[in-house]
């Protein structure tokens, strides 16, 4: 959980400083090494961030910034 937390402040962050919405903020985390990695570890591995990674491209379709590949979630 406290992981988690991590991952929202750092999104708030990201948006203050970059004055940018939440998907954009996204990407710009995303774009981190670190972040990426963990992202793809907790998508992969954390049930209640594998239901939001799925819901996010449900959501988002094509422009998602996380794909399906069988059973394993990546970022793009």
């Amino acid at each position: 959980m406290a992981d988690r937390n991590q991952w929202i402040l750092h999104i708030k962050e990201l948006r203050e400083q970059s004055g940018v919405g939440i998907f954009e903020a996204e990407q710009l985390a995303l774009a981190e090494p670190h972040w990426r990695r963990w992202v793809e570890r907790q998508i992969n591995s954390d049930e209640r961030c594998r239901r939001m990674a799925l819901n996010h491209i449900r959501y988002n379709g094509d422009a998602a910034l996380i794909e399906r590949r069988g059973d394993t979630l990546i970022v793009r």
